[in-house]
C-alpha cells in the first residue's frame, strides 16, 4: 500500500488497517487477471527470413542470354552469407515466402513458355533429408499452394494461409512446374543450388525439358545436380514456435 493511502487510514485502527490492506490487495489483484491484454506473458515468437542477403543480385532476364529455371524442385546450399542458407534452425512453421523476378522480353518469354509451358509459377516445399543417402536424397514432407508469376518486377510475396509446419533440419525448397525469371547466373562459385534431377542428367536441353518437380506428398527424390556460381532467388519467412 502506498504512503499516501497509509496517512489517509491514520484513524483506522491497526487491525482493520491490515484486513483493508489485505482485501484491497487481492483486489487488485484479481483485477490485474481480468484486465491483462490476451497473450501477455507469453513466449515471444522470433522471426527469421532464410536465404535473406543484404544485396539481391539481379536476375539473369532480359540480358541476353536470359536464363531462367524450369520444371526443378531446388534450393540453395551456399549465398554469399554462407552454407545452408534455407535449413530451418529449429521447429516452427513458414509463414510465407518470396521470390524476385526480372521480365524477359516477349521473345525470351516465349521461348520460356515453349520450352517449360505455361503460365510461368512456382511454390515453396518443405523437404527432410533421407540419412546416409549419397547423392542426398529427401522425402517431401508439404507443400504451399501454386502461385502463378505475373510480369511485375522485383519481389513478390506470398503469404500463406496455412503456415507450414516444419522441424528443425528441414530444408525449404522451392518447386517450378513451368519457369521462373527468378534466377541469377555469372556470380562468384560460392553461389551453389540443389536441383531434383539423377545425376549425370543436369545440362543437356533434354534433361532440362524433361525434369520434374517434385511435387508428391511423401514422395523420395535425389538430388543429383549440383550448379554453381547461380542463384535461386527466393526467401522463406520462418516463425519459431
Amino acid at each position: 500500500m502506498s504512503e499516501s493511502r497509509i496517512g489517509t487510514a491514520a484513524a483506522v485502527d491497526r487491525r482493520g488497517a491490515l484486513a483493508a490492506g489485505i482485501a484491497l490487495a487481492a483486489l487488485c489483484v484479481c483485477a490485474g487477471l481480468i484486465s491483462s491484454p490476451p497473450g501477455a506473458g507469453a513466449e515471444k515468437r522470433t522471426t527469421i527470413i532464410l536465404g535473406q542477403t543484404p544485396q539481391t543480385p539481379d536476375a539473369s532476364c532480359p540480358e541476353a542470354p536470359c536464363r531462367a529455371v524450369g520444371s526443378v524442385t531446388g534450393f540453395q546450399i551456399h549465398n554469399a552469407e554462407g552454407s545452408l542458407p534455407f535449413r530451418v534452425p529449429r521447429n516452427g512453421e513458414i509463414t510465407g515466402w518470396t521470390i524476385t523476378l526480372s521480365v524477359p522480353t516477349p521473345r525470351q518469354r516465349a521461348f520460356f513458355n515453349g520450352f517449360f509451358g505455361r503460365p510461368p509459377e512456382a511454390h515453396i516445399a518443405i523437404l527432410k533429408r533421407v540419412p546416409g543417402s549419397h547423392p542426398p536424397r529427401y522425402r517431401l514432407r508439404r507443400q504451399s499452394p501454386i502461385e502463378i508469376l505475373t510480369r511485375t518486377p522485383g519481389p513478390h510475396h506470398f503469404t500463406l494461409e496455412e503456415p507450414l509446419k516444419v522441424r528443425t533440419g528441414n530444408v525449404v525448397a522451392i518447386s517450378i512446374p513451368t519457369w521462373a525469371s527468378g534466377f541469377a547466373v555469372d556470380l562468384p562459385d560460392v553461389n551453389a543450388w540443389r536441383a531434383s534431377r539423377e545425376r549425370g542428367r543436369c545440362t543437356s536441353p533434354n534433361d532440362l525439358r524433361q525434369g520434374r518437380p517434385q511435387q508428391v506428398d511423401g514422395s523420395r527424390r535425389n538430388y543429383g545436380c549440383r550448379y554453381e556460381g547461380a542463384r535461386l532467388l527466393y526467401t522463406a519467412t520462418f516463425v519459431q514456435g
